[in-house]
């Protein structure tokens, strides 16, 4: 089955002709008996019930609704006003900043199953925010964050973004060339996901762009600039005939795609249930475990268990951890000579995949250097209690006064409990007195976008470091989203 994803960021409140595109775009897929994810800003829904568009707003009830932020690209945009934050100062602020506007959206249209970014505008300090606000799905074609061209989970968001070759879109400018060419362009995705057995499909518009021929924002807001209310205008408009003509080239486009027998269209809402997260609660002995530490050249990143079950990096880290914590208390109740049986020693993912560390602290202990065991089993102890307490990673871990990143203790750790659990298919086997520091790098990190910073909104050589840092660390957190149907 091949699930195609049609989603629009519906936020021109500024040009009103805009809403009557919103209102035939909705009516197309009324008339098709499909459904759409609309991804809403607040303001424009706002705007909606100011206008008196009751019809246009009853259409967007029966529908899927996103939250696309509370008003765009009014500065300071997000990744503005954020460029200098830490993590837990830019959740508070996102917090201050969105809730009464994801508030007002609930009132007006309903909750959200789906978060998209404005533009460019993005920081990894959103999710908290997505979490606690009972948003449950990333959707975008944003280029900070990708894998592979698949969805994928970060900071324990589902995403559906980056789709690269399985993102398309009927070009409507181009008139009946344009639709013809976008059906081919459908076709020849389509028939590639059929013969890899099943996938996704991602289309997106923005309805303002079948009434206007300029982005409202950019009109207004480009290169950072911030006029007053009283000068703010609409965009410049394609007039209603061209709106009708690309209306209509849209319907057929939908109405092909429909009629494809082995399509199904979903929307963010509906395809969360094709996306479960199998490592949630997935039992592991320490032996089994074990197993999936190998790290010969120190890269950390995403494993596969099985076909239905891929942990995250920040998940290895959780589960060495607490089997660390196992072997700690099992030694302390017994004696350090007593054999350790990690056929019968058990770890449990948690529900909640652990958040990244939020800065990058080097090693300082040195390189190939040895430590005594019991200091690298008390630092996996003050972890653990770390885990709990933040629900994120250390920045780093302590060996007395000395410091070990989260990568170099993960490989360092995982190679104590791989000799431990060679040793012990042949016989029992006990704690060795010192183990040697070895060097991990998170290779996740590659995923992490460059040269992000160019919507036009922003001002210009806008740069932003200090959130590309953060997202290179929450990378931690990066994993594929395994659909069901192709799990199994």
């Amino acid at each position: 089955m091949t699930n195609v994803l049609f989603w629009f960021d519906v936020e021109d409140y500024l040009t009103p002709e805009s809403d009557d595109a919103l209102l035939g775009l909705l009516q197309c897929f009324e008339k098709h008996g499909a459904q759409a994810t609309w991804k809403v800003v607040t303001q424009k829904a706002r705007v909606l019930e100011e206008r008196g568009r009751d019809d246009v707003i009853r259409a967007l009830q029966r529908q899927d609704i996103g939250y696309h932020t509370d008003n765009h690209s009014q500065h300071p945009v997000l990744a503005e006003y954020l460029a200098e934050a830490g993590w837990d100062d830019g959740v508070e602020e996102i917090m201050r900043r969105e809730r009464a506007g994801y508030e007002d959206l609930v009132r007006i249209l309903g909750p959200a199953s789906t978060f998209g970014q404005a533009g460019g505008s993005w920081a990894p300090q959103i999710y908290p925010f997505l979490r606690d606000a009972g948003i449950p799905l990333f959707m975008d074609e944003a280029g900070h964050i990708g894998l592979d061209g698949g969805p994928f989970w970060y900071c324990n968001v589902p995403h559906i973004n980056r789709m690269e070759k399985r993102s398309t879109r009927m070009e409507f400018d181009q008139g009946e060339e344009g639709l013809a060419a976008g059906i081919d362009k459908f076709d020849a995705i389509h028939r590639g996901v059929v013969e890899d057995g099943d996938g996704l499909i991602s289309i997106y518009y923005h309805p303002c762009e079948f009434a206007t021929t300029a982005f409202w924002d950019g009109v207004n807001f480009s290169r950072g600039r911030q006029p007053p209310l009283a000068e703010w205008k609409p965009a410049p408009l394609r007039g209603a005939a061209q709106m009708a003509t690309a209306l209509d080239l849209f319907d057929r486009y939908l109405a092909h795609i429909v009629a494809q027998p082995d399509v199904e269209i979903l929307t963010g809402r509906q395809i969360l249930n094709l996306l479960p997260d199998a490592a949630a609660e997935r039992v592991f002995s320490i032996a089994e475990l074990a197993e999936l530490l190998t790290f010969s050249t120190g890269a950390i990143e995403h494993r596969f268990v099985d076909a239905e079950t891929v942990l995250a990096p920040s998940e290895l880290f959780a589960l060495v951890v607490e089997a660390l914590l196992q072997i700690l208390m099992t030694v302390a109740e017994q004696d350090s000579e007593a054999p350790l049986d990690l056929e019968q020693m058990h770890v449990l993912v948690e529900q909640d995949t652990p958040l990244g560390p939020v800065r990058r602290q080097a090693t300082t202990v040195s390189p190939s250097s040895s430590i005594p065991t019991d200091m690298l089993l008390e630092s996996a102890a003050d972890a653990r209690q770390y885990l709990g307490h933040h629900g994120r990673m250390p920045d780093c871990l302590w060996l007395g006064a000395q410091a070990i990143s989260p990568a170099d203790f993960l490989v360092t750790a995982s190679a104590m409990l791989q000799k431990l659990a060679s040793v012990s298919r042949s016989r029992a086997v006990t704690l060795p007195t010192s183990v040697a520091i070895k060097t991990g790098q998170l290779a996740s990190e590659r995923f992490v976008g460059e040269d992000v910073w160019n919507w036009p909104i922003f001002e210009e050589n806008f740069d932003a470091p200090a959130i590309m840092e953060l997202a290179r660390l929450q990378t931690w957190t990066l994993k594929p989203a395994l659909l069901l149907s192709a799990a199994g």
